[in-house]
């Protein structure tokens, strides 16, 4: 599944897919409810009411392509509309369903907007899901491990070339890796995680691109890592460690996949470019592996991560596109269609989380303003948030001193 670059020209719009034809969602909408038929009889005041089972679930959504090849998307799209019998919906925030268009769908241009194709459809969903977190998070586990397997068998496809090549290309892989890992930042709340990835590199040389894949696989693990809040507390005696956060082990494995898909621009050859990439891989399956623990503050710090992971697959799958006709044609274009799912699962996983989120908004001050006058101001209604919330106004700006907000904006978590 391909997914352009859209949603960074016109901010807001997310993408989706019918029939493998991929557009970007500005509005989506859903019934839900159950089949009632009501029966009246003559001189009976009160009706009768059978229930028929749940209703089938009707999706509506429009759509957006824009491109110089929106004409051919167009008759594309009406094919895949008149083509008869079930179809594949992947839904920017519901995720993939199975649908059936019972409706015609309306395709729209205008002369007002050159290289843009609008459509609106009509669906109905022929298959529920017992639970649609559950569904997703097992459909976000497994593009995790389609993408870790495509990346293996990238990194395995390197050993069928001539053996000087593929030692010298996987002696410059590692060297990559290893100031990689040197150059990067350690996010707050990562605790020893990048110490641990330094440690893991340092202490293996591998040989073949084998062993180089079985180390990046090793160090992405300790991204991957999910550190569960104890249930007893320490000992007043214990060391006192930093707690491990989700967020940031994810910016810390995004940190280096965008870093070692960065050098790709720069290898020697095709074998450096594919162990590369296959490291990157790694590390971005690694941190979609912690989306599920994710706890994000805000509406605007998930959708901020949402558009960098989506970034990161976007460059991966791009670079990834330069193999063809090369002899690591088949396991890239493999490894790119699992990345395509991933990004998919990924944006459905977080665009469930975005809802349940609270939103930030900006308080715009002309002059310096005391922190506490704006908690009471903000949270007046409910007494007992102002001081909670006059800390969190005061650790989000980082102001010189709480009594004086600086003038022309204060950001306040609602």
């Amino acid at each position: 599944m391909q997914l352009d670059s859209i949603p960074w020209v016109l901010p807001g719009l997310l993408p989706g897919s019918f029939r493998g034809i991929t557009f970007h969602v500005p509005d989506a909408s859903s019934d839900a409810g159950r089949r009632v038929v009501e029966y009246l009889f003559p001189g009976v005041d009160a009706a009768a009411y059978d229930d028929f089972g749940r209703a089938p679930g009707v999706i509506s959504f429009s759509g957006l392509i824009v491109g110089d090849d929106y004409r051919a998307q167009a008759v594309a799209l009406q094919a895949a509309f008149e083509t008869a019998g079930p179809a594949t919906l992947i839904h920017p925030w519901l995720g993939p369903m199975t649908v059936i268009a019972e409706e015609p769908a309306q395709i729209y241009f205008s002369d007002r907007e050159l290289r843009v194709l609008r459509f609106s459809a009509t669906v109905k969903r022929i298959e529920g899901s017992a639970s649609s977190i559950l569904a997703g998070i097992s459909g976000l586990s497994d593009s995790i491990a389609s993408v870790s397997a495509a990346a293996t068998a990238l990194a395995a496809g390197v050993s069928s070339i001539l053996s000087a090549t593929r030692s010298k290309a996987v002696a410059r892989s590692y060297r990559v890796l290893t100031s990689t890992a040197a150059a990067i930042t350690a996010p707050a709340g990562s605790a020893r995680a990048l110490p641990r990835i330094k440690a893991t590199i340092a202490a293996t040389t591998p040989a073949d691109p084998s062993a180089l894949n079985s180390l990046v696989q090793t160090v992405a693990s300790v991204v991957g890592e999910y550190a569960e809040t104890p249930a007893v507390a320490p000992a007043a005696s214990a060391a006192a460690t930093e707690e491990t956060s989700s967020l940031a082990l994810m910016e810390l494995g995004i940190g280096i996949a965008e870093q070692l898909a960065g050098a790709v621009a720069d290898a020697p050859a095709d074998a450096d470019r594919a162990l590369l990439l296959s490291s990157a891989s790694h590390f971005l399956a690694a941190t979609a592996s912690q989306s599920t623990f994710a706890d994000y503050a805000s509406r605007q710090e998930a959708q901020t991560f949402r558009t960098r992971v989506v970034v990161a697959i976007d460059t991966l799958t791009d670079t990834l596109e330069t193999f063809s006709g090369s002899a690591f044609d088949v396991q890239s274009a493999t490894l790119r269609r699992a990345a395509r799912d991933l990004q998919a699962a990924l944006i459905a996983d977080i665009n469930e989380t975005i809802g349940r989120l609270p939103a930030v908004v900006i308080f715009k001050n002309d002059r310096p303003l005391d922190a506490w006058l704006l908690a009471q101001h903000v949270f007046g209604d409910t007494p007992q948030l102002i001081e909670a919330g006059y800390r969190e106004i005061v650790a989000r700006n980082r102001p010189r001193h709480p009594s004086a907000l600086p003038a022309g904006g204060v950001e306040v978590l609602r």
